[in-house]
Order: structure tokens, then sequence, then C-alpha cells
């Protein structure tokens, strides 16, 4: 389905953009009203990572997060955390995480948050779409390989940090080689090592937020008002986002404490700037 006067009345957005050109609560209610059936679907996707957040709090009987936007109400995910079996509202990678967390089946090699990272990028990678696929074995691809370089770097098991089970998960897992013998076949690998060589935490995370910026640009080449160009839209409007909270004060503090956490669990004594 072409989504032709939805798309020709968003306002640009760019890569240097620092403020939002359109609120993120305004996008989804417009894609609410545009969107319908299996597209709509696919959109919400990617709001899943909150969903996550929420049941991993209900899981630790820790309160609800508040102002969350999820894609299930509160409601359903309380009933889902209470009894996964019960309600089939939620897809089945999610279902199936809270049983195995509720029957004490996630005991491994790395924590719960990366368990069930793993187990939505495998959901996301099984979609009937093709960009829905690719933009997620990119971008669980390029996250993996920092994570790997980073424990590596502070001597850090670097299979716990990964998650998936393809190829280039596999390899990081085992792979000795400077580049885990993975930049041969992977044009964005030597990127990501040249990002993760620079001492600049904030400077690291931008330059990895635009590999995926460039990633959907080159993936929306050819497309021009179909699903797909709705999601690289959305995709790079949350990378806006991210970072316009970070111009803020709070954003800042946010930030900080974060590197902080880093800083403690890979004790390492890094300037941040």
């Amino acid at each position: 389905m072409d989504y032709v006067a939805f798309i020709a009345g968003l306002p640009e957005i760019a890569r240097d953009d620092r403020k939002l050109p359109l609120a993120m609560e305004e996008f989804r209610e417009q894609l609410a009203y545009y969107l319908k059936g299996k597209d709509r679907a696919l959109l919400d996707l990617f709001f899943l990572p909150n969903d996550h957040v929420q049941v991993l709090r209900l899981l630790r009987k820790q309160e609800a997060a508040e102002g969350l936007r999820t894609v299930y109400p509160l409601a359903v995910l309380e009933a889902a955390v209470a009894n996964p079996d019960a309600d089939r509202q939620l897809p089945g990678y999610l279902r199936e995480f809270i049983a195995d967390y509720k029957e004490d089946r996630l005991r491994g090699e790395t924590s719960e948050e990366n368990v069930l990272s793993g187990m939505y990028y495998d959901h996301m990678m099984r979609s009937r779409n093709r960009m829905v696929r690719e933009y997620a074995e990119f971008v669980m691809n390029v996250r993996n390989l920092a994570a790997a370089l980073n424990a590596r770097k502070y001597g850090r098991e670097v299979a716990r940090e990964v998650v998936g089970d393809n190829a280039f998960a596999r390899a990081l897992r085992t792979s000795n080689a400077k580049d885990f013998g993975l930049a041969q076949d992977y044009e964005f690998v030597d990127r990501v090592v040249s990002l993760m060589n620079n001492d600049d935490l904030v400077a690291r995370e931008r330059g990895l937020d635009m590999l995926v910026w460039d990633f959907l640009d080159e993936a929306v080449t050819f497309e021009y008002f179909s699903v797909e160009r709705v999601m690289a839209y959305l995709l790079q409007l949350l990378i806006v986002e991210r970072w316009s909270r970070m111009d803020s004060e709070s954003g800042r503090k946010v930030f900080r404490e974060m590197v902080e956490r880093l800083r403690k669990s890979f004790q390492f004594d890094e300037q941040f700037k």
C-alpha cells in the first residue's frame, strides 16, 4: 500500500537535527490514523523495547514505569506476567520470555536483558518484510560488535555481551582476530572498530547512530511512498528524538548516569567529555 498523502505531509528530518520537527506522540497518532492491519503491526515492532522495560520491571516486582508509551496497555502486560499462557495478545517471544523467567530457566551466560534482546531480534528477523529483517540483523550486528570490542578492551567475557545466534554473533564469541575475522565480509566493521577506539563516549554513540542512519537511507533509496519509507522515517525520527533529549539538562543527566554505570561495570577511568 502507498502512503502518498501521509509521507508528503511529513516534515523533513536531517542527521544533524537536534530539535524534533515532529513530536513522537503526534507522529504515533498519525501512524494510528493512516496505517492499519499488517502495516501498523510492522511499525509497532519498533516500539516493543518499551514493553520490554515494563515487563522486566513487573517481573522483578518493581512499580511500572510512569509515562512509558508501550505497544500493549499496562493491564495486558500485567495479565501476561501473571499468566503468560492465558493471554495470547503479546508476541510469542515475549510470552516465552515471561514463562522462562517465572520458571527460573534464564540462568546462563548472559543477562536477562540480553536474553530478551536476542529473542526480540530473532522475532524481527523472521518477519515477512525484508526491510524489517535486514534492519534487525544490521542493528544487532552493529551493537554486538560494539559490545564485543568493549568487553575485549576491558577484560570481560565477550560471550556474555553478545546476543543472538547468527553467523556474525558466533564469530564474535569464538574469534581471537582483531576484527573477529569479519571485516572482509562486512564493510561496516572497520567503521565500528574505529568508533570504538574513540575515547569520547558521546562521539561513539553518535557515530553508531549515524551508521544506522546511513543504513536506513540506503535501504529506502528507491522507496518513495511505501511502508518501508514510513519505517525509515520513524527510525530516523527516534534517533533525532534521542539526541534532542541529550541536549536538554535532564538528558545530559541521564547520559552522565549511564556513563557512570558503564565505568563501574567495566572499571575503566576514561575522561568523560
